[in-house]
C-alpha cells in the first residue's frame, strides 16, 4: 500500500504538471486565486510555523512568475531572467535560513550545502524561453543534471532534518521534477515549481495519510550521516565547476 500511495502522488504530480505547462491561464487561476480563497481553510487545519506559509506563498508566487515570463514581453527582458534567477535563490535561502535557526550541527552542515547550492547555479544569461516546441516553457540551459542531483540530495536531507515524518513524501515531490529532468534538465526549474505548488495545495487542503517510512520524529544519528552526504557532493561538485568555469563567474 505504501508503494501504491507515493506512485499515485508522483503520477498525479506529473499529470498536474503537464496540464499545467499546456494551459498558463489555468496556472495563473489555480496558484492565484485558490491559495487567496483557501487561506482561512489553512489557518483553521493548523499549519504552524512561519516557514510552511513563508514556503508555499514564495513558491506560488514563483510560478506566477514563470508563467508571465513565458506568456509577456517579460521573458524577452534581462529584468525577467534575474527575476528568475533570484527566485530559485530566495527559495533555497529560506530553508538556508531554517536550518540555521535549528541550531544542531547537522542542520548547520545541510546550511553549508545550501549555501553551495546557490553559489554553483549556473549564468543568468543561460535562462531563456525555448523555442523548439509549442508550449514557450522556462528553459536554463546552463543547468546541469548534476547540480539538479545535488539540489535534490540537499533539499531531501533538509525536509528530513526539519520534518521528517513527510520526508518520503517529499521524495516522491523531488523525484517528480528529477525524471523530467532525465529527460529535459533546462525544463527543471518550471517543473519543480510546479509540482512543488501542486502539492503545497492538495497536501493541506485534502485530508491524506501520514504513510511513511519514517515512524521516529527523528534519528539523530541518520540526519547527521545525511547531512554530511549533502554536504559532500555538493564540495565536490563546487571543485567540479571551479575547475571547469575557472576565470567566468556563475552569474
Amino acid at each position: 500500500m505504501t508503494l501504491l500511495y507515493f506512485l499515485f502522488i508522483f503520477i498525479i504530480l506529473l499529470l498536474m504538471e503537464e496540464i499545467f505547462r499546456r494551459c498558463p491561464k489555468l496556472t495563473l487561476v489555480t496558484f492565484t486565486v485558490i491559495p487567496i480563497l483557501l487561506i482561512p481553510y489553512w489557518e483553521s487545519s493548523g499549519v504552524l510555523g512561519w516557514f510552511p506559509w513563508v514556503k508555499g506563498f514564495s513558491v506560488m508566487a514563483g510560478i506566477v512568475l514563470i508563467v508571465l515570463f513565458r506568456v509577456t514581453s517579460l521573458g524577452r527582458t534581462s529584468f525577467g531572467r534575474w527575476a528568475i534567477y533570484l527566485f530559485l535563490v530566495a527559495n533555497i535561502l529560506e530553508a538556508v535560513i531554517k536550518d540555521i535557526s535549528a541550531g544542531n550541527i547537522a542542520n548547520y552542515l545541510n546550511a553549508v550545502a545550501g549555501l553551495l547550492v546557490i553559489l554553483t547555479l549556473n549564468r543568468v544569461d543561460t535562462i531563456h524561453l525555448g523555442t523548439d516546441g509549442k508550449y514557450k516553457d522556462v528553459h536554463w540551459d546552463g543547468m546541469s543534471l548534476a547540480w539538479i542531483i545535488g539540489y535534490t540530495i540537499w533539499n531531501w536531507v533538509f525536509i528530513y532534518l526539519n520534518y521528517t515524518l513527510s520526508s518520503i513524501h517529499h521524495l516522491t515531490v523531488l523525484l517528480s521534477a528529477l525524471v523530467v529532468a532525465f529527460v529535459d534538465r533546462e525544463r527543471w526549474l518550471q517543473t519543480r515549481a510546479i509540482t512543488l505548488g501542486t502539492y503545497f495545495i492538495l497536501s493541506i487542503s485534502i485530508p491524506h495519510s501520514d504513510v511513511g517510512l519514517f515512524s521516529d520524529p527523528y534519528n539523530e544519528g541518520f540526519g547527521l550521516f545525511v547531512s554530511v552526504v549533502a554536504l559532500g557532493v555538493m564540495i565536490s561538485y563546487a571543485g567540479h565547476a571551479i575547475i571547469a568555469h575557472r576565470g567566468r563567474g556563475y552569474v
